[in-house]
């Protein structure tokens, strides 16, 4: 469920590598943890205790009440193809560094785009459409083709009540915004935002306890359950016109101190699905 591994170099240098599955926690819980990890080895008080009642959390309704089509949303029919063997392309990471000066900017031509004035665009939601496009432009896809980002939506905050953020988990469902790749390229930067904003905001409360209730109900009729697989990317979809994107702008991996001080770098390992 949780592997960690501790690489020391001679000058002074560590890195940490950590893999868990996603069912054990999220990325809020992790953050919380390691911020938690690293207090407890400076002889630092815990700024507060990780929340674990599942129950009052994922508690399913009586009666069920499922509103959306997660079958065909977060799940898909089983399929199996021996005959097909993926095929990768190459993978790097790549760092980049927004300054704040770019951040302002783009939050300013953004929301200055938009028609509505009482709408607001965050900072993910600017930063989103401006990496779609870019992405778009540079896989030079087929005007006509769709393309979808994967966005993940934490829903601490969504739920009613909502859930507290210590809340030690996995909480978290997505959002598919989708345009035409020729949207994506000639449409404004706040009319991106708009199609990205309008899908996360779309992932509320109702859908959250659908969901919860379809999960409790699923493998109880017919047994339909058994054969439903997450859609989760695989392996080797490198190539086709879809992102997914994970902000972790709220995480707490900044506060992240062993005595040595803050990290130089967080980022996940190379990992071939698509986007």
């Amino acid at each position: 469920m949780l592997q960690i591994q501790l690489n020391r170099y001679a000058c002074g240098g560590l890195v940490i590598g950590e893999t868990l599955h996603h069912r054990v926690a999220d990325g809020q819980s992790m953050s919380s943890f390691f911020v938690a990890w690293a207090r407890m080895v400076r002889g630092l008080d815990l700024e507060s205790l990780p929340y674990h009642d599942w129950l009052a959390v994922s508690q399913p309704r009586n009666p069920p009440n499922i509103e959306f089509d997660h079958a065909s949303i977060e799940f898909k029919k089983t399929t199996v193809n021996p005959d097909t063997t993926p095929v990768f392309s190459p993978i790097e990471t790549l760092m980049i560094t927004y300054s704040t000066e770019f951040v302002d900017n783009l939050k300013a031509k953004v929301n200055g785009e938009n028609c509505n004035p009482h709408q607001r665009y965050s900072t993910f939601e600017c930063l989103l459409s401006h990496t779609w496009k870019k992405m778009t432009q540079a896989r030079g896809l087929d005007p006509e083709e769709s393309t979808q980002v994967r966005v993940s939506v934490n829903g601490r905050a969504r739920i009613k009540p909502a859930v507290p953020m210590e809340y030690f988990g996995n909480l978290v469902l997505w959002a598919y915004p989708t345009l035409k790749v020729k949207e994506v390229l000639q449409e404004s930067h706040a009319y991106v935002s708009k199609a990205i904003h309008d899908e996360v905001v779309r992932v509320d409360s109702r859908y959250f306890k659908s969901f919860i209730d379809f999960g409790a109900t699923s493998k109880d009729v017919d047994n339909k359950g058994d054969d439903l697989e997450a859609t989760a990317p695989e392996f080797g979809n490198t190539l086709c016109p879809n992102l997914e994107v994970d902000s972790w702008l709220r995480f707490q991996f900044h506060d992240l101190d062993f005595g040595g001080g803050s990290p130089c770098a967080m980022f996940p390992p190379n990992i071939p699905v698509e986007g």
